[in-house]
């Protein structure tokens, strides 16, 4: 499960604040939210494939521990041991898919500066980010805007060292290298 804190969001002196890291409103050219989903179907086939590998390992396990030149005992010692390896494994791969699946959907504030796209903050709550995100606009459209002061939660999730691609219409994706978790 990902770690949260509460940090301090502000816009001051024309200048975005998100925790330490301070972002000059003129330098933002564009801010957004993306969501980060958890890739439940590929965990689900990922889980699949592991079952039927182990469940063939299993079988050709046992039909190796039925040689003729093994005694019997050493017959039965292998397949109880191709058994519990086996089970271990379906659980190990069970308990990663489960994790998986009850991961929560990240939203990510997202912005472009002349530089890359920057991923400066996630949260669970799509509204309280799709907020920000207005009034970081706000603040750069209106030079008079005195500013704003939030506390939000944050999420360190471990998609927050990629950057995004949020430009054009459908072209929202990790540019950084991926990590499967």
């Amino acid at each position: 499960m990902a770690r949260r804190k509460v940090i301090r969001v502000e816009v001051s002196k024309r200048v975005l604040w998100i925790g330490a890291s301070a972002y000059p409103l003129q330098n933002i050219a564009r801010a957004t939210t993306v969501s980060i989903k958890p890739r439940r179907a590929r965990a689900v086939g990922t889980f699949a494939k592991a079952v039927l590998g182990v469940g063939l390992l299993l079988v050709v396990a046992l039909a190796l521990a039925q040689a003729d030149e093994l005694s019997y005992g050493d017959q039965e010692l292998i397949a109880r041991g191709a058994k519990v390896t086996a089970t271990v494994l379906v659980a190990a791969f069970l308990v990663r898919l489960i994790v998986t699946l009850s991961t929560r959907t990240y939203y990510a504030l997202v912005v472009e500066t002349s530089g890359n796209p920057l991923t400066l903050l996630a949260s669970v709550d799509r509204d309280e980010v799709h907020q920000l995100v207005r009034d970081i606009m706000r603040a750069i459209e209106d030079p008079a805007f005195t500013g704003f002061v939030k506390q939000m939660v944050t999420y360190n999730i471990g998609s927050m060292r990629d950057f995004y691609n949020a430009s054009g219409p459908g072209s929202v994706g990790r540019m950084g290298h991926e990590r499967e978790r």
